[in-house]
């Protein structure tokens, strides 16, 4: 499956139906009053999150998402049906920005237009009907009421929102954020009968639905990230624990995009990894595509640290180690007291059983435990998994259920 872990997308939300303008027709009732209904509401846009999705890839090739607006109001004081809700099912793990204002259907994104001007929503132009036709300017709007509040409070939220602004997180199966809300249906003429207008002959137009420019990004849920300077095996390790199949080749940056893979383990246990591609130096500070990267280990339960007896010239596993809780700790504080475990690749050659000894005895003297493994023949990999099942297991007794601790950043 393709991995795609951010896109761009626009939200429109429904408008409100237009309120009628209506007359009571009944027999022997001459003169019968407005009777116009009201326009229905909008609907929303909400994303549900769904743990069964793990891509944002169905996103990716329809950019425009529009929830049905509501219906104009009908005769005999009737309300139209409000509108359906757009509900689009995302990844758990997805963080939900605010990119802008959406303009007309058809308009450039404000990333590519000359000015930010001229993406000002126009959804909620006010208009007036009279029996389903247009009435064209001057347009009376009433000084006070339910329309004029959801104008206000549309125009709050859009004046309120920046660019970059988080909307939402969403990180447990089921949650659902509401990212455009409808608009308000108008009312219709029965409203305005007063001891001096009797007979109104307008109505209320429905408010317009929030249009917004959205960023999604998708940062993976797993139970164990693995993490590894470029070439040090990551790749043939997830194919040989999983039927993950990412790219595996003798050159660094062989894994480009995050890879997921799910383990089998005995007694219907299963464990879920994550392939980060490789670390350089400075990915904290954004080298490379470092910060990419580096936020899908955020909500990784175990952190997997594998080493190279052979790394790049100039390094050795130890001080590639130390280089890595480097970058994690630069990075922010979300990876305090996260559960490690530590593993040397490569052990079936003579480079590798050179460089166990002194590692394991380096290691031993910080009170952490050394797994020799070879992702290749598999020597060491049962008791490398049995050892990452127990520290994920400890770590999901031990977390209350519910939603994950949120994102830094």
């Amino acid at each position: 499956m393709r991995f795609i872990d951010q896109v761009r997308i626009v939200v429109r939300a429904g408008r409100g139906g237009d309120g009628l303008v209506g007359w009571r027709r009944e027999k022997f009732v001459p003169d019968g009053g407005p009777a116009g209904g009201d326009g229905g509401k909008g609907g929303d846009v909400v994303f549900v999150a769904d743990d069964h999705l793990t891509t944002l890839l169905d996103l990716k090739f329809r950019q425009h998402f529009a929830a049905e607006s509501g219906r104009p109001g009908g005769p005999n004081k009737m309300t139209g049906r409000s509108g359906n809700d757009l509900r689009i099912r995302v990844p758990v793990g997805t963080t939900v920005f605010f990119e802008a204002l959406a303009g007309e259907p058809g308009e450039r994104p404000p990333w590519l237009a000359d000015s930010l001007d001229e993406e000002l929503d126009q959804i909620g132009a006010i208009t007036w009907t009279d029996d389903g036709t247009d009435i064209p300017e001057p347009v009376r709007v009433q000084k006070s009421g339910p329309i004029r509040r959801a104008q206000a409070e549309k125009e709050r939220r859009d004046t309120e929102l920046e660019p970059g602004a988080q909307l939402g997180d969403l990180t447990f199966h089921g949650q659902e954020l509401v990212v455009a809300h409808g608009g308000l249906g108008g009312r219709g003429n029965v409203h305005f009968r007063s001891s001096t207008n009797r007979a109104p002959d307008f109505a209320e137009p429905g408010v317009g639905g929030d249009a917004y420019w959205l960023r999604l990004e998708l940062r993976l849920l797993a139970d164990v990230g693995i993490v590894g300077f470029p070439n040090v095996g990551k790749s043939t390790f997830i194919r040989a624990i999983s039927r993950a199949r990412p790219k595996v080749a003798d050159y660094p940056f062989t894994t480009l995009v995050p890879q997921l893979g799910v383990v089998a383990l005995a007694g219907e246990r299963s464990l879920v990894v994550a392939d980060v591609p490789g670390l350089i130096h400075g990915a904290s500070e954004g080298r490379g595509l470092g910060l990419d990267f580096l936020r899908h280990l955020e909500r990784t339960r175990v952190l997997l640290h594998l080493l190279s007896p052979d790394p790049t010239p100039g390094r050795d596993p130890m001080a590639d180690l130390k280089a890595l809780e480097k970058e994690l700790t630069q990075y922010g504080t979300m990876f305090e007291g996260r559960p490690r475990v530590v593993a040397l690749n490569k052990i079936d050659t003579p480079e590798g059983q050179e460089a166990m000894g002194p590692l394991r005895k380096l290691l031993r003297a910080q009170g952490i435990p050394l797994f020799p493994i070879s992702a290749r023949t598999g020597e060491g990999v049962p008791e490398l998994l049995e050892a990452l099942w127990r520290r994920v297991d400890m770590v999901r007794r031990g977390a209350a259920s519910g939603p994950l601790p949120a994102p830094q950043g």
